[in-house]
């Protein structure tokens, strides 16, 4: 077999990261089992080493949050690094839909790291972001945010679980 082009690397990166993103979007809507928390984790990584590769900062701070988002699930403190890096990356500049996951993932990474009260405002801000979301963006948001614990203990209305 003839070793590929630098192109054919970029483009095949470029189809790793997005296939593994997916994936990655999947498999964290329904993650329970060991197994399946482990293919979430493995996903996630492979989606940030391909984007380091070949994405703009947009998508390998996007990729963080995928990751911080398995690492949370597998209840990593680590979590908590990937999750402010890529909610300093986004704070205020990424289109409401990110805010909302940022803030969401950066309150189940603090939960893991046992720091609840800054976990209640995190989920209480993806909480308003939630409810500003056009039903599109807050359907994808929610399949998502349902799985994520409510450091709140309150009812989410908008959930329909």
């Amino acid at each position: 077999m003839a070793k590929p082009n630098e192109a054919d690397i970029s483009r095949l990166s470029r189809y790793f990261a997005i296939e593994a993103n997916n994936e990655f979007w999947t498999l964290s809507e329904q993650s329970t089992t060991d197994a399946e928390k482990q293919r979430v984790l493995v996903t996630a990584f492979s989606s940030l080493y391909h984007w380091t590769k070949v994405g703009t900062q947009e998508n390998i701070q996007l990729a963080n949050l995928a990751v911080a988002r398995a690492l949370a699930l597998n209840e990593t403190e680590i979590s908590l690094t990937y999750a402010r890096e890529s909610f300093d990356f986004f704070d205020g500049t990424g289109a409401a839909w990110i805010q909302a996951f940022t803030n969401a993932v950066m309150s189940h990474a603090l939960q893991v790291n046992k720091q609840f009260e800054q976990a209640e405002e995190f989920y209480s801000k993806a909480l308003k972001i939630q409810a500003e979301l056009t039903e599109g963006d807050r359907k994808v948001f929610d399949a998502t945010f349902c799985h994520i614990p409510n450091p709140l203990h309150v009812p989410n209305p908008l959930l329909r679980n």
